[in-house]
This record gives C-alpha cells, structure tokens and sequence, in this order.
C-alpha cells in the first residue's frame, strides 16, 4: 500500500504537482454511432497502457517541493487537517500522469474533467472555481460544457453565456421534468421543440472582467437523432452556417462540431417547425495549438453537470446508449461525482450508485472516477449531523472501495459533525444547511485541491517521470 502523505491544514496547496517544502503530504464532421463514439474515445483522449520502459524517453525527475503553489487551505474556518483521498487501487494515476505532463508542457491535448452533482453544481460555484484555478495555472482550453436549457432557475455557468427562449421548449430532466422516452443527455437535461423559430444559445462571457472564457475556438454541438424528429439551423454570430436534421429510425447521440477563429463566438439553434427537435447542450473548446495563456500547455477544460434534486437513482433513468456515447466523445481524464443529498432511501442506494458507476466504467474505461461523500447537514434544531447523511458517506465511501475508485469524505472535510452549523453561521452556505454559497463553494474547492494536490505528491514522489513518456502527451482531439 502506498505511504500516506498527511497535508497539514496551514501548508499551501501545490495542486499542480502537489506539495510545498516543509509539507507532506474548421471541417464537417458527421455525428458518429454510439459504437463510432466509443470507438473514438482513445483518439480523443482515453487513456492508454504504459509504453516498455524501452520506449520511455529520460527526463528530469519531477520535484514537487519545486512547484509553485495555486492556492491555500483556509485554517480560520475549518480547524480540521483536510482528509486524504482513499484510494487503494491508485485508480487515480492516469489523472495524475496527464497532469504531470501540463506541469511538464508535455501534453498533446487539453485534460478534461467532469463533474456529476445535484443542486448544489447548478450554479457552477465549486467547479467554477477549480476551473479559474486551473486555467489560469494551465492555460483557457474552453468553458467546456454547457445546457441549452434551464430546468431550474438556479441554473447558471460561471463566464460563459447561455440562454433560450424558453415558453416555446418543453424542458427535461430526470428529476423535475420527466420524458416517457429517458433521452435526457449526459448531462441529464434537454429543452425539446417543434415551434418554428424557437432557439437557444451558448457562447463566450459577456463579462469583460472575466479573466476566462473570453475566446472559444471550436464548438461541440449535442442533439438527439430521433424519430419524427426535425431540423434546425445553426448560426454562428448570428449567420448561418448548416441545416441539421434530425430524423431517424432510432433514437441516437447527435454531434455536430464548428471551427471558428478563436475569439469571443456565440453559438445559435434555430428550430425550423418541421418535426421535434431535442437539444442537449453545448461544450466551448480551444485548440491545443492556441498558447496565449501559458505556452506549450494546452489547458484544462471542466464540465459541470449539475442537476437539481439528482441522485443516484435518477441517474439509472437516462438512456445508457445515448449518455454512453456522448461521454465517449468527451473523453474525460477524471470523472467526479459528488451526491448524496437527495438519498431517501439509503438501502437502495447502494445498488443505483454501483449501477450508475459501472455504466461510467463502460462508457469511459480506464478513465479516473473520484467519488465524493456527501455534505454535511443536521435536521431542524439538531447540532449533530442527520443520521441518513453519515449513513450515506459511510455508504458511499464502501461502495468506491467495491468498484475500484477513489473516495473523498467531504463531509470531513468540512469539519465533520454538525460542521455545517459554522458555514452557516459565517453565510458560507444558505439557511437550508445544505446549498453553499460562493464563498463556501470556494473554500471547499481549495480544501479538494489540497487532497488532490496530497495524492500527487504522492505519485510523483513514488513515479519521478511521470508526465515523460508519449501517452501522457496523447494526440488532441479532432
């Protein structure tokens, strides 16, 4: 088993390579298949096995201490040392490997991560925050992924825009807005019309002030290929650009990609009144080639899918084949899931989560899965944590030992029992004890960093050429 690196809760979080001294630790595509997708995973990023030691090219040993650090683990709210992340089966290495090579400025390719959360990711708050960390460390590869839709009002992305006219959509979600037919999207949401004129858009910050997602190079389009289905026009700052159809026999993923000059873009769908057209979202890219931001580091890119009310039994309700090969284009380096919230009934949670998780190992293999227990929260008038939570954190971290991933406590990390109490108390998260605010949410995102930034010092220190050899620099995607 591998040494455990404690993180002391006043040393800097050296995320990027983990540890301090002092410190422990423009063409046409053509939708693909479901099958064509998953094909296409390791050409868009899937991970690969090791090369023989015969092909791994000599480099310098990588110095974690020597790594400047990104951000610092709050001691004046949380007292507590942050809790390490518990991993047995070092299932996070091929993580840690890609992002050895952007410490390097060896990687080919963007490192993308997801984020799978109920309510408390619709605002983007706490994977908002990773990603302004990061990017600004790593370089902008894009927003990433965003909904054409809205289920619920509390749904935003930090710096990037979206928006849609929406009395003329039927939205869908698993949770709140339910479909006969489970064609939700890998993001569990979807905004369906047959009104002609309808539209809705994504594209590049409004806000001037945003020192991210100011320039998009490419857009990765999502739809659902189904029948009776319609068309509709894409526009590209308000011109048009292609006429997409979407009638088929059989319901399907639907991909569509745009080059544009990298700058300030906005992407426009127009329903055409012919037939249903079902949108799914939208991910904001740049081109690995493009290095204003940080030379030879092509970035990192993080979808947040948030939705409200979601757990794990909810999850097991969207269509496997469609979510299946969306996730197999987006072709993850990490898979983050943090829910827990919404669990009723803790029994049968156990079998939706391992159901939920071994669909992702399907759809992405290889790929890094890091599962986050639940916040904490108390009942009315209590001072200890609600039983169901602790339950179900305990219930989570068994079920991440049972699949091969990785787990973190967050509820431990927030200070462990009632801790809940003090971040409302300091306005850190709203009166229910359960939805952090933006301040919340970025002081538990520092607090992940630190974890994360603790396990890569381990697996640097154990692998010094970590981020050397050529499949920790994979080819870009097309």
């Amino acid at each position: 088993m591998r040494r455990s690196f404690g993180l002391p809760l006043a040393c800097l979080v050296a995320w990027a390579a983990g540890g301090t001294t002092g410190c422990s630790p423009k063409r046409d595509e053509k939708p693909p298949t479901t099958k064509e997708a998953i094909a296409e995973a390791g050409a868009l990023g899937a991970s690969t096995p090791a090369p023989s030691a015969a092909n791994v090219p000599a480099c310098a040993a990588l110095e974690p201490a020597k790594v400047a650090p990104l951000a610092t683990c709050a001691a004046n709210v949380v007292k507590t040392p942050v809790p390490e992340i518990v991993d047995e089966h070092h299932s996070l290495a091929p993580f840690f490997d890609r992002l050895a090579a952007l410490e390097r400025a060896n990687a080919a390719r963007p490192l993308r991560i997801a984020i799978y959360g109920d309510s408390n990711l619709t605002s983007d708050f706490l994977p908002g925050h990773l990603r302004r960390v990061l990017q600004t460390r790593y370089g902008d590869a894009g927003h990433g992924w965003v909904s054409l839709s809205r289920p619920w009002g509390s749904y935003r992305h930090e710096d990037v825009s979206n928006a849609g006219f929406w009395p003329m959509f039927k939205l869908y979600a698993p949770t709140t807005h339910l479909a006969h037919d489970k064609q939700y999207g890998f993001a569990n949401m979807a905004a369906e019309s047959s009104e002609s004129g309808a539209s809705a858009w994504a594209g590049t910050t409004k806000d001037p002030k945003s020192k991210i997602g100011q320039k998009v190079s490419r857009f990765e389009l999502h739809y659902l290929k189904q029948p009776r289905g319609g068309s509709f026009k894409v526009q590209i700052d308000r011109k048009d650009v292609r006429s997409v159809e979407t009638r088929a026999t059989a319901f399907e993923a639907g991909i569509e990609t745009f080059e544009v000059d990298d700058g300030p873009h906005e992407l426009r769908c127009v329903v055409r009144g012919d037939g249903k057209v079902r949108l799914f979202g939208a991910s904001l890219d740049r081109s690995p080639a493009i290095s204003d931001d940080a030379p030879g580091k092509p970035g990192i890119q993080i979808d947040s899918l948030g939705a409200g009310a979601l757990n794990y039994e909810r999850l097991t309700w969207v269509a496997n084949d469609t979510r299946r090969a969306q996730l197999a284009r987006r072709a993850y380096d990490l898979v983050v899931i943090w829910l827990g919230m919404n669990v009723m009934f803790v029994p049968p949670n156990r079998d939706y989560a391992k159901t939920f998780i071994t669909e992702l190992q399907a759809a992405l293999p290889s790929v890094p899965i890091l599962v986050l227990g639940p916040g904490d929260t108390v009942k009315e008038g209590q001072t200890k944590s609600a039983p169901r939570i602790v339950a179900v954190s305990k219930q989570m971290r068994e079920v991440a030992a049972e699949a091969g991933v990785a787990f973190w406590d967050f509820r431990e990390a927030m200070g462990g029992d009632g801790s809940i109490i003090g971040f409302t108390k300091r306005g850190l998260t709203g009166k229910d004890h359960i939805h952090f605010g933006p301040e919340g949410s970025r002081l538990m995102g520092d607090r992940l960093l630190c974890a994360l930034s603790s396990s890569f010092t381990a697996h640097a220190t154990e692998h010094p050429q970590a981020g050397c050899r050529a499949a920790d620099a994979a080819a870009p995607p097309r």
